[in-house]
């Protein structure tokens, strides 16, 4: 059955715009400060949020990419991160990653292992890098709490003259006694000062005039 009336594509449409205003609200700014904005969102669990921040910086995609994949300095700029390493890389648009994060006491420390998938779209060049958890893949360790659900993605979209707009989202449940609150305090926080960490290692020129051959820059015509 073909639907090609006007009609139906209006209504069509505007249901579209309808259910993209109702995610939309679902969004809240918690806080705007220095060109960084961050957003909470009910995540999967009705008690944890899932946290968007946002913002723009002058940059190529190639440093942005470089700094993720730098995974031994994010220790440098990764909010609480004590390591990180890229345990296993299948090509330069696979990887697995592990991390540990050093969490206040009494609070146990938690770690975390992910699958991480890079792909750029070939029309705008945005580049899009999600990480899902795969807690069994790696022996747990003593005396660190093994994070069993986490998801993030950083977006990185050139809008020319060189600035790219840059976002995360994160969502993650750390498991163990450790109270709701206190949670969602630390996902609010985390990300912020993560995207606040990633800006001064770029303003750093630590990954200046970076450029990956499998990365392809935007150049507006």
């Amino acid at each position: 059955m073909k639907f090609s009336s006007p009609l139906f594509l209006i209504i069509l449409f505007s249901f579209s715009l309808v259910l993209q205003g109702q995610n939309d609200v679902e969004w809240k700014l918690v806080k705007n400060s220095d060109n960084i904005k961050a957003y909470v969102q009910k995540g999967h669990s009705s008690q944890l949020k899932k946290v968007k921040v946002e913002t723009v910086l002058k940059t190529s995609l190639s440093e942005l990419v470089a700094a993720i994949k730098d995974a031994e300095n994010h220790k440098n700029w990764v909010f609480l991160n004590e390591k990180a390493e890229v345990v296993e890389e299948i090509d330069e648009f696979n990887w697995t990653y592990y991390g540990i994060t050093c969490t206040p006491w009494p609070v146990w420390d938690r770690d975390f292992v992910t699958k991480v998938h890079l792909k750029q779209n070939e029309i705008d060049c945005s580049i899009s890098i999600l990480s899902t958890s795969i807690h069994d893949s790696l022996p747990e360790n003593d005396g660190i709490v093994r994070v069993h659900y986490i998801r993030s993605v950083w977006d990185f979209n050139p809008i020319g003259n060189g600035t790219v707009h840059i976002s995360i989202l994160l969502e993650v449940d750390p498991g163990g006694n450790i109270p709701i609150w206190l949670i969602n305090m630390a996902v609010s926080k985390g990300p912020y000062k993560t995207v606040e960490g990633l800006i001064n290692e770029i303003e750093s020129g630590k990954y200046k005039d970076y450029k990956l051959d499998y990365i392809e820059e935007f150049v507006l015509e």
